[in-house]
């Protein structure tokens, strides 16, 4: 593992090189421009897997959570924005909600190739900066930083006026859509009485919320989100039933088998097979 870091007032620069990486979930309390030099493998962002490959771009968010695992010899670079280095909090809430919402939809920012080549090349700018002496250098990497923010934040805007629902009842919707799939391992945060308390509304409340929003249940959401994990880690890994029953909070391995029983209508075996 080859890692540089530079710290600065405002942001950091951190560039790490992982020939088999897998870095656990984590979420952070900045926004972070995350650029793939080469590589490829899996990054799981908000619980959606996500393929990435060489010179992919995501922008994250103090809101969202993520998880990496290398498949070849990959380089990381993060250019991190710490709090102060934006002007105002206003800016901040706007950035975060709309590259948040984002997140939720695509991950990967897609950008025209205009745009992409131009914020590789600014990116490769920075990096070459930030290996020189201190100095006014400081002054330089800040701006070129805020010009990468506003190039994907014009991108990011166009494509939210595509979007008829409204985007302030989505935030809220998927707050608790980011909530269930955060603590999917972890039943007793997922019951009503649990989630009222976190987010500060009656346990009635929560739940007719969410069926008005979303037409389902959150019992049924919470079953059907559990299921898309087993799924992934049944056709993506070598893990044994026993093993993801654990990883899912599940009491014991029969919980588990009851479950898959139940939600699909055939025996763990049988459901792998199907995959």
């Amino acid at each position: 593992m080859n890692n540089t870091f530079f710290i600065y007032k405002d942001f950091e620069i951190y560039s790490v090189e992982e020939l088999t990486w897998k870095k656990e979930v984590h979420r952070h309390n900045f926004f972070e421009l995350l650029y793939i030099e080469y590589g490829t493998g899996n990054h799981i962002l908000n619980s959606i897997h996500h393929n990435y490959k060489q010179h992919d771009t995501y922008l994250l968010t103090p809101k969202d959570y993520h998880s990496f695992k290398t498949l070849e010899p990959t380089k990381f670079h993060c250019l991190r924005f710490l709090p102060n280095f934006f002007s105002n909090r206003s800016e901040i809430e706007e950035i975060e909600k709309l590259f948040y919402y984002h997140n939720q939809l695509k991950g990967n920012l897609i950008l025209p190739d205009e745009d992409k080549t131009f914020c590789e090349l600014v990116i490769l700018k920075i990096l070459d900066e930030v290996a020189k002496q201190k100095g006014q250098n400081e002054i330089i990497i800040k701006s070129l930083m805020m010009s990468l923010i506003q190039i994907i934040r014009r991108n990011a805007s166009v494509n939210e006026s595509d979007i008829n629902i409204q985007t302030t009842e989505v935030l809220k919707i998927d707050t608790i859509l980011s909530y269930i799939r955060f603590n999917i391992a972890n039943p007793h945060l997922l019951k009503k009485k649990e989630m009222a308390s976190y987010f500060n509304v009656s346990i009635h409340y929560i739940g007719e919320y969410f069926k008005t929003h979303l037409n389902i249940t959150l019992r049924d959401y919470i079953v059907q989100t559990k299921l898309k994990v087993v799924t992934e880690k049944l056709s993506k890994s070598n893990l044994t039933f026993s093993e993801i029953s654990n990883d899912l909070g599940f009491i014991d391995s029969s919980h588990f088998n009851k479950f898959i029983m139940r939600s699909t209508g055939v025996s763990p075996s049988e459901f792998r097979k199907r995959i």
